[in-house]
């Protein structure tokens, strides 16, 4: 929402068809989720919003909209409501238009009926208007005409109201040449970027040229590359990009020891491992931190015994050149980018949450290591802007922010996992991803169904949900999902929710899992 609070969010699509597909079906959307499920297990990741979909349909009716109220109160009553095209044929995805030239007042109807539910909420739930309008083509004169109608007609707060960018929300600059002040929608992909062009350095150029100028006005309500099996020890990506915490002359990069280290990594070490590190390359020099080496041995371990190397100019490895990991850390470097001329992006949610077990899915054991990534980029967004007073090398504006987030890579030690074995019949080679023009049609997880495999149809069977897969000779597959589905989210240990500490620090070595302590210096008379 608005004034100076930064929406570290996650997409909780509808429950139906597949995360690509599913909010397009017509009809009062199907969200499986349970709020309770949503306070803890959401909470407890580091998010603080969530963005929701609604179509007509579902703003239309009473009880859909109270549902959407829970979610979003179980999460602090932050988020943001986007409005989804969908098809007119019953069952289907498509016919689409991708504009809402000729429903107007269906749309603004359905938007007011939303604000009669929301409108307590000011600027900590915005409104979405539409939802990707490539319909209009490159006209943003008449996509801000139609958007500008539906909120004189609905009576909106324009300070609360949230335009997307033209075609699929990429194209900001033209939204705002029309003269549109308020507040943009952009989403970003990795297919955003053709084959061939997909570093690190090319998603943060393309990112840092599309939103130039405009930054501080936009939410990033859309963010998503496939997560599976990304071979990279994504803490020490932490390592190298974030600020180095320095508290009470001893270098923190962890919570450990009850927040108050007394003995830890010193500050050379570490700026000699990454010397581009934003802390390093503006305080190193200073006198008044140079200190005796005390080891560096939790540093040293945790980056495979480089000690003295130089990690942030090595030669990347394959996995670190993956296109999930230059998305991912393209796009950390273009929001660090702005938060250093204090411009900063005023909400960022990622797609989706929903766990179906597709390669998007931010819960699926398989994609672990880049949901800690995500979590990473969240932490960083939630942090007030840098300083502009570089006058000050002990940062004496004192402050200490635990994260207190559950590490992506360690819960999938913790969570609940399914009783029984998977069944031979949900394997890929005798059950294949069910049709996504269905609303019942899934998507496989790796090798395997995670929903129902079908009756076989000539010898094959179809992974989805619903009365199209159910019936004599099906087979249900949940027990191959990890961690465990329930309702739409992962199963979450409930000692989790009171003891995040201890769970965690007992899971891994001290750097791996622990949470990133945000510590400022303490003036040497309050350090006692």
């Amino acid at each position: 929402g608005g004034g100076g609070a930064r929406d570290a969010g996650l997409n909780l699509p509808p429950t139906q068809g597949t995360t690509r597909d599913g909010a397009f079906f017509p009809g009062v959307y199907d969200y499986a989720y349970e709020p309770e499920q949503v306070k803890h297990i959401l909470g407890d990741s580091g998010f603080s919003a969530l963005r929701l979909a609604v179509n007509i349909e579902t703003a239309s009716n009473a009880s859909a909209l109270q549902r959407h109220k829970a979610f979003i109160d179980a999460l602090g009553g932050r988020g943001v409501l986007c409005m989804f095209d969908n098809s007119a044929p019953s069952g289907t995805t498509w016919p689409r238009t991708g504009r809402v030239t000729g429903k107007v007042n269906e749309v603004a109807q359905a938007w007011r009926n939303i604000h009669a539910v929301f409108g307590s909420y000011g600027d900590a739930v915005m409104y979405e208007l539409f939802n990707e309008p490539w319909g209009y083509q490159g006209d943003a004169g008449a996509y801000v005409n139609d958007m500008m109608s539906i909120v004189q007609l609905a009576q909106l707060p324009v300070d609360r109201c949230i335009l997307a960018g033209l075609y699929g929300a990429a194209d900001v600059q033209s939204v705002a040449r029309t003269g549109w002040q308020g507040y943009l929608a952009y989403h970003a992909y990795s297919f955003w970027l053709p084959e061939g062009q997909r570093t690190r350095e090319r998603f943060s150029q393309k990112i840092q040229q599309d939103l130039a100028g405009l930054s501080s006005r936009i939410y990033i309500t859309e963010f998503g590359v496939g997560l599976d099996n990304l071979a990279y020890d994504t803490d020490e990506d932490d390592l190298r990009h974030d600020v180095v915490r320095h508290a009470n002359r001893h270098t923190a990069v962890d919570d450990w020891l009850n927040e108050r280290p007394t003995s830890g990594p010193d500050l050379k070490s570490i700026c000699s491992l990454y010397p581009d590190n934003t802390w390093c390359a503006k305080y190193a020099r200073s006198p008044a931190f140079f200190q005796e080496p005390n080891g560096g041995a939790d540093v040293t371990a945790h980056t495979g015994g480089r000690a003295g190397g130089n990690g942030a100019n090595a030669v990347p490895s394959a996995s670190h050149e993956s296109e999930t990991m230059a998305f991912l850390g393209g796009l950390r470097d273009a929001l660090g980018a702005f938060k250093k001329q204090k411009r900063s992006i005023r909400g960022l949610y990622h797609w989706h949450g929903w766990h179906n077990g597709d390669s998007w899915d931010f819960w699926d054991a398989a994609n672990a290591q880049s949901s800690r990534m995500i979590q990473m980029i969240m932490t960083d967004l939630r942090q007030t802007d840098a300083r502009a007073d570089d006058g000050d090398p002990f940062l004496s504006e004192d402050f200490v922010n635990d994260d207190q987030q559950v590490h992506m890579v360690v819960v999938q030690q913790l969570s609940l996992k399914p009783a029984g074995a998977c069944p031979a019949e949900c394997a890929a080679s005798v059950c294949q991803p069910g049709n996504p023009a269905q609303i019942g049609g899934k998507l496989l997880t790796g090798n395997f169904c995670t929903h129902t495999c079908s009756m076989p149809y000539k010898g094959m069977r179809y992974c989805g949900a619903g009365a199209s897969y159910q019936g004599q000779g099906a087979v249900q597959c949940g027990t191959c999902a990890n961690p465990a589905v329930c309702s739409g989210l992962p199963c979450w240990p409930t000692e989790i929710h009171g003891n995040v500490t201890g769970l965690v620090h007992t899971a891994r070595p001290i750097l791996a899992q622990t949470r990133t302590l945000r510590v400022r210096r303490v003036p040497a008379a309050a350090a006692t």
